[in-house]
């Protein structure tokens, strides 16, 4: 897969296989599925994780310990003075109609994310690199991936 990086002016999510079911409930031109950018249902993790880097989006599934793992392997190998930070993971429990109970709207999820104590939008998720956990009962709860950049100082 060749590497080369073309940002999204908005955010986008990039839905996996699990979770290919909701794409009716993201706005249309925010959302693609693995089918969209020409990756087959069987494609590893590795290579979602790379696409989405390469693209600036977001990632969106119900496996949620493989594509951490791919996230950190991926952080790991990259080189000194080489941006690796990605664009956020959001994780939604496992059975379609569960997800889609939890997922009713964006604009209505985005009222409920929080990151030590204050409030954040779909944009932050995106720009600080955090993981949204939609958990089965209560408010989502928000993290911090590991933050990876090898730019001096950051990005």
């Amino acid at each position: 897969m060749g590497d080369f990086r073309r940002e999204p002016k908005e955010l986008t999510f990039l839905l996996d296989e699990d979770v290919k079911a909701l794409r009716p409930l993201f706005p249309r031109k925010r959302v693609k599925t693995l089918a969209q950018m020409r990756l087959k249902p069987e494609t590893p993790d590795a290579d979602i994780v790379r696409k989405a880097w390469n693209r600036g989006f977001t990632i969106v599934t119900a496996n949620a310990d493989h594509f951490r793992k791919a996230i950190t392997d991926f952080q790991e190998r990259g080189r000194t003075g080489e941006c690796l930070c990605l664009f956020g993971l959001v994780i939604l429990p496992t059975g379609e109609e569960v997800q889609r109970r939890l997922l009713p709207s964006l604009k209505g999820v985005e009222r409920q994310l929080r990151f030590r104590g204050r409030a954040i939008k779909w944009k932050d998720v995106r720009k600080k690199n955090y993981e949204v956990r939609m958990l089965r009962s209560g408010a989502p709860r928000v993290a911090q991936l590991p933050p990876p950049c090898k730019l001096p100082g950051g990005h």
